[in-house]
């Protein structure tokens, strides 16, 4: 037994990914400063160089989706950690990045984020069990910005086992290519790249031209890419859900065509993150079902066409931790994993349209995302896991509590058992006086002093010379190796 979610036709996957095509064909994408633009003129392509726009022939799109693989490893560090993105694995979660803001668990306050924030994100996610892949979470904003982004990287490669996904990238490779070496060159790098880059399209059509070529660069040495797309419907795509899609698709194709002409075989995931804008809050929304919705379908389509794909999962409107956050989260993360993301981004530890992370919501979200998982695994219906011997011999009345393999499978994980959800008889609960964000904010405690316990990701030779690669103060390592601030309660 095991769900099976449809969310597009096969005649719809066929006209979204025809008219996609016909898009770019017709339309192009607009690439401004790309040293791309002379690479697609030769392959076949209609390139405008004066304002940067190319216009692709379906074949051109066509021959570099096949480049993409659809197995790809994200390496953390160490084998046992690794995710495996291909063709029948379950989906994978992961965090959010760079709000700008926290919603502080001891004073209630919503402030900017600070680098100190980052850490302990970092740190909780680490330690989650249900978090399989780490995003730069939160914005340091009170590190200056021209080395706010590699000092990011350096704190989050310095507290994390698990594999790490740059989101905001430097505006030169050189640094990310140390980095390669420091992880064992290109060669053994490609094999099991430590971390990815995240690369965001402009909607509509359009992706910057220097930006393109640090991603081209870096994954010509191994460093897998996330192109992300964010169509907001009814104002940077067209209002239908339809159009939205298609819009979606055809940025994803124009970047990936680009980068696979600059870096033949880039390992790619297709990122399709739409939304909606509420017309009445004149503000994009995150929680929406129809997010869920063209999100579901662009995994599809992706998978159709033999791409991996990423998805927002876990996304909320909601500004705290409360029946909207647990509702959207909740139906946003199981349309997404029922289509079968190969990855969930998008919001866990996060409200407020993933601009506030919430350190108590990372806890919660991983009994969210631990549900979706005990609801998409397979079920085994067999002879032996009927027990029709089992009910002739206890026969009516009697009762299977003293039976032994119910003891045994309940060990074995039969049964799905919360960590934060309550199933106490009602006067019990009400004695123990604790709500959801209570007992998360004690199972923090409980992760913060697990993590002080396990080894370093990195020896202290890698992680002086990931120091150097960042030019990170010498004061700033010191503070990053000093006592946790978030860990007091």
């Amino acid at each position: 037994m095991r769900a099976c979610a449809t969310w597009l036709s096969e005649s719809e996957k066929s006209l979204i990914v025809d008219e996609a095509l016909g898009v770019l064909e017709r339309v192009g994408i607009g690439l401004q400063g790309s040293r791309a633009l002379p690479v697609l003129a030769e392959q076949g392509a209609v390139v405008d160089a004066e304002i940067g726009v190319v216009r692709l022939p379906r074949e051109l799109v066509l021959r570099a989706v096949d480049l993409c693989p659809r197995r790809i490893v994200l390496a953390a560090s160490a084998p046992e950690r690794d995710v495996m993105i291909d063709d029948g694995e379950a989906a994978h979660f992961c965090s959010s990045g760079c709000a700008a803001f926290v919603l502080d668990h001891r004073t209630g306050e919503r402030r900017p984020s600070r680098l100190d924030d980052l850490r302990a994100a970092t740190i909780l996610l680490d330690e989650v069990a249900q978090v399989d892949v780490m995003w730069t979470t939160v914005t340091a904003n009170d590190v200056p910005g021209e080395v706010r982004e590699l000092t990011a990287y350096y704190t989050v490669l310095r507290e994390s086992h698990k594999h790490v996904t740059f989101v905001d990238s430097p505006s030169q490779a050189e640094p990310i290519l140390r980095m390669v070496e420091l992880f064992g060159g290109a060669e053994r790098f490609a094999e099991r790249p430590r971390f990815s880059t995240l690369l965001t399209a402009a909607s509509p059509l359009k992706v910057d031209g220097a930006l393109l070529g640090f991603h081209a660069t870096t994954a010509a040495h191994g460093v897998p890419v996330e192109v992300y797309t964010v169509p907001m419907a009814g104002a940077t795509s067209p209002v239908t859900l339809a159009g939205t899609i298609t819009q979606a698709l055809a940025e994803f194709l124009g970047v990936a065509a680009a980068i696979q002409a600059l870096a033949p075989g880039a390992s790619l995931l297709m990122g399709a993150s739409g939304s909606v804008m509420d017309m009445r809050a004149a503000s994009i929304s995150y929680g929406a079902p129809e997010n869920a919705l063209m999100n579901a379908a662009c995994v599809e389509l992706a998978h159709r066409l033999g791409v991996p794909a990423i998805v927002p999962g876990m996304a909320t409107d909601a500004k705290y931790a409360g029946i909207q956050d647990g509702y959207e989260k909740a139906l946003r993360g199981l349309t997404a994993a029922s289509a079968q993301a190969d990855l969930l981004s998008g919001g866990i530890g996060m409200i407020d349209s993933v601009n506030t992370l919430y350190l108590p919501q990372i806890v919660l979200d991983a009994e969210i995302a631990a549900l979706i998982r005990r609801l998409l695994a397979p079920v085994e219906v067999s002879r032996e896991t009927i027990m029709a011997d089992m009910i002739e011999r206890v026969g009516i009345g009697g009762n299977f509590l003293h039976e032994k393999e119910t003891t045994r499978r309940l060990r074995a994980g039969e049964h799905f058992l919360p960590t934060v959800s309550t199933r106490l008889p009602y006067d019990a609960w009400k004695a123990e006086s604790r709500d959801e964000v209570d007992v998360a904010r004690q199972q923090m405690r409980e992760l913060y002093v697990a993590h002080d316990g396990r080894p370093a990701p990195l020896d202290p030779a890698q992680l002086s010379e990931l120091a150097a690669i960042c030019e990170v103060p010498a004061e700033v390592v010191a503070a990053l190796e000093g006592p946790l601030e978030a860990a007091r309660f």
